[in-house]
């Protein structure tokens, strides 16, 4: 299996700089978490200690991830072998498995 190492947190905006709330059960969300896994031991060209965990950027369309969550993971491990869940259409990226119901 793989193991949970860190996650990184995307703060939903709008174009005007204000959190993008959306519905929740209890409370508004204007989060989502990127959860972040390996498998076996660190690959040789891992970076560590590169990036924020937290992305603050305007939402885009439906269940459109950030630009900047695709580009830290691939600065993390540059060349390395990167996995999507939940994906969709509108998410797909060069050298990136994706995986999910609506493909």
């Amino acid at each position: 299996g793989y193991d949970l190492v860190d996650e990184v947190v995307w703060v939903k905006s709008t174009v005007n700089r204000r959190l993008a709330k959306s519905h929740g059960y209890y409370l508004q969300h204007a989060k989502e978490t990127c959860l972040v896994g390996k498998k076996g031991s660190d690959p040789p060209n891992c970076q560590h200690n590169i990036d924020n965990d937290v992305i603050y950027s305007v939402r885009r369309g439906q269940s459109q991830k950030p630009v900047e969550i695709y580009e830290m993971i691939e600065r993390l491990v540059p060349g390395g072998y990167y996995l999507e869940i939940f994906a969709r259409r509108n998410n797909l990226r060069n050298y990136w498995a994706s995986i999910g119901n609506e493909l």
